[in-house]
């Protein structure tokens, strides 16, 4: 019989930390949860010597969206150091989880790991973990869409899209991290050939928290087009068709549930982390929110940040034309569908600059001051290349646009007034989002809460603007970035999951002399999800908006076919 005095973990925290595109997050729950410290760091404001634009460097090429690992890496310190100076006590934080912008991958040199693993007390972590740590200083983040003939080989090699699709959940994708390596792998073959191991941003930050080379999850590895996300083993055939002696680079997949190590004996020192300060696997940003949300059936969740993403808890794995199937990060054999937009918070922001001086208020303003529907104006803005459908540029159509007529292909070149701009491109983006959705049969019953998180789910109209497409009540959480509280929750589990539960006392066990563990779900069942109702459907407002649904796809399948001949 175990003796042991059941533990005190009233005094534990639990750190959250989340490498967006932007930002560099922080978050610390104590023991019950709330929320006691948060930081960020913003790449273009607190890093300028960067140069950055919206966290990417602006030397890229055609296609190219770029960052330098080093700047991620000034930004953890950095973060650590706010952290610090708030007056938490890291010594108190037992576990940490992360997650980051996905399908961007960092190539790591031999010194690089030497440094990694040797990590200086005395210098900070950008004084040692600097550019010649890598073997590509310019690393390809989720925007870049500069792979289109490595996407074609691939695709080519394993058996076509479908095959690719079938085997990974995804066609193959220009921004998936497969493409990209394949990229080095033919332009730089010098720098392929002496990369020690390849990250994913989400692994990469895990390593520099265990001071050592960290694997990468199943979720976020689901995004590389190189991942059997049922055997949840590296593919060979994808592995062959993207690069040689790749898995070794990789290293194998782990759950996403998996503890990487330890916290690194630097941060132990420098800023007082407790040695057994547990690591758990990285994640993407968006497996992270589903994280976050505690919410377990009948769900849709839009995501309105720097990308706008639709995610849908999924039993089984479906194979889709396009869209991703991804694992699930906190349910064993499950899996997250997963439609990304590229054109989401910058094509707003863009927009806001424009008809708004970058005056959100005054954008909001505008947005309010016309009817829904917008008198049958819409439009279209690709500005960026888009990823469902394939396509860039920018259609206006008003209400006597005839889809028939050859001026349907050129548009109007403005719509008449600045409001009616805002509202075109709001709905437009939320239009195209549903009707994308729906042709990948990502349905909702009456039943289905239709959640909103991001940095633009805060204005009401907009809300209201989804809750009246969507046909559907509309919920908002409150509080902290959802990705954040998913990172944060996913720490707290860990602890109960690889320390609690392990305990064998007797207060610990079943009558039956077996353990009991409760799976992600059932620990956080009984905490609040924080969400509200937001909206609901306007009565009526499906015979506004089913006709100019069916408008701007017909927009949408212009610009793609325009797209289409360009290329040729």
């Amino acid at each position: 019989m175990c003796h042991r005095i059941k533990q005190d973990y009233s005094g534990n925290s639990y750190l959250g930390l989340h490498l967006g595109t932007q930002l560099f997050r922080a978050l610390i729950l104590d023991s019950k949860l709330n929320v006691t410290y948060v930081a960020q760091i913003r790449y273009d404001v607190d890093l300028p010597e960067f140069k950055t634009t919206n966290g990417i460097l602006s030397d890229g090429g055609p296609g190219e969206f770029l960052a330098n690992p080093v700047m991620w890496v000034k930004a953890l310190d950095m973060l650590m150091d706010c952290l610090v100076k708030q007056g938490a006590d890291m010594h108190s934080v037992v576990s940490i989880a992360g997650a980051a912008q996905q399908h961007g991958c960092v190539f790591w040199s031999e010194l690089g790991l030497r440094r990694l693993c040797n990590l200086n007390v005395n210098l900070r972590l950008h004084e040692q973990i600097t550019e010649s740590a890598f073997e590509v200083t310019r690393t390809p983040t989720w925007r870049d869409s500069s792979t289109d003939v490595q996407v074609r080989e691939m695709e080519h090699t394993v058996g076509g899209p479908a095959e690719l699709s079938k085997i990974t959940g995804s066609r193959a994708y220009t921004r998936f991290t497969g493409p990209q390596i394949r990229k080095v792998y033919t332009q730089c073959p010098e720098q392929y050939e002496r990369t020690s191991r390849i990250s994913l941003i989400s692994s990469f930050l895990a390593s520099l928290l265990i001071g050592g080379i960290a694997s990468i999850d199943y979720s976020d590895g689901s995004g590389m087009n190189l991942l059997d996300i049922r055997r949840k083993k590296w593919s060979p055939a994808c592995l062959d068709a993207c690069a040689p002696d790749l898995a070794r680079r990789l290293m194998k997949p782990i759950p996403s549930s998996r503890l990487q190590g330890r916290i690194g004996d630097y941060y132990v020192k420098r800023w007082n982390f407790r040695p057994d300060c547990m690591v758990v696997a990285s994640t993407g940003s968006k497996a992270s929110e589903l994280a976050g949300l505690l919410v377990e059936n009948d769900f849709l969740m839009l995501s309105l940040d720097t990308s706008d993403v639709v995610v849908m808890p999924l039993k089984k794995a479906p194979r889709l034309e396009d869209g991703h199937v991804m694992c699930h990060p906190t349910r064993r054999d499950e899996y997250m569908g997963l439609l990304c937009f590229q054109n989401g918070g910058l094509t707003r922001k863009a927009i806001c600059e424009d008809v708004a001086g970058g005056s959100w208020r005054r954008f909001y303003e505008m947005l309010d001051a016309t009817p829904s529907g917008n008198s049958g104006n819409v439009a279209v803005h690709f500005r960026d290349r888009e990823i469902i459908p394939t396509a860039k540029g920018t259609l206006r159509w008003d209400a006597h646009i005839n889809p028939m007529a050859a001026e349907c292909i050129r548009g109007r070149h403005r719509f008449s007034t600045p409001e009616i701009e805002v509202r075109a491109l709001i709905e437009g983006q939320i239009m195209h989002h549903w009707s994308i959705a729906h042709e990948m049969g990502f349905h909702h019953t009456p039943d289905t809460k239709i959640i909103v998180v991001g940095e633009d789910s805060r204005c009401q109209s907009v809300l209201q603007i989804v809750a009246d497409i969507f046909n559907a009540p509309v919920y908002q959480r409150t509080g902290v970035e959802v990705s954040l509280l998913g990172c944060a929750f996913r720490a707290r589990y860990a602890f109960y999951e690889h320390r609690e539960s392990a305990c064998n006392c007797q207060s610990c066990m079943m009558p039956t002399g077996r353990k009991t563990r409760l799976s992600f779900d059932e620990f956080f069942r009984d905490v609040p999800s924080g969400l509200k109702l937001a909206a609901e459907p306007t009565p009526g407002c499906d015979k506004i908006y089913k006709p100019l649904i069916e408008r701007c796809s017909q927009i949408c399948q212009l610009l793609a076919s325009k797209s289409r001949k360009s290329v040729k």
